[in-house]
């Protein structure tokens, strides 16, 4: 008889750099529909979730990979939260911005349409300008 032991560390829905900074987004991801999260998981499963310390972390970091490296920064102890860098404009853009990802991995999801992580970036982007 052989036993497997199978560990899955969860990723929390906020907190880490982001701080619960996007409480819309926070909401829409842990609304009552379960396929929120996995229509994100979806169109990044080839992306390393885990390498964060939030799922909002992870959206943000990959769609605006201009804050990555300070993410990572926070997370060694070595930089600010985002909230205390960015201007209360710049919120409210990312937040647009990333409620409109989740929508289009909502859709991608729903549609089984696969769609790679550079091209929902791209669409994100075109959708919000």
């Amino acid at each position: 008889m052989e036993m497997k032991i199978q560990v899955h560390q969860a990723l929390m829905t906020c907190g880490g750099a982001t701080e619960s900074i996007f409480p819309q987004v926070e909401a829409w991801l842990l609304g009552e529909n379960t396929d929120r999260q996995k229509a994100l998981e979806y169109v990044a499963s080839r992306k390393n979730m885990r390498r964060y310390q939030s799922v909002i972390d992870f959206l943000f970091c990959e769609i605006f990979i201009e804050h990555q490296g300070g993410c990572f920064k926070y997370y060694a102890g070595n930089g600010p939260k985002l909230k205390d860098i960015i201007t209360a404009e710049q919120l409210v853009s990312y937040n647009e911005k990333l409620l409109s990802a989740l929508e289009i991995a909502y859709g991608a999801y729903k549609e089984k349409r696969r769609l790679s992580w550079t091209k929902f970036r791209c669409e994100v982007f075109r959708t919000a300008a």
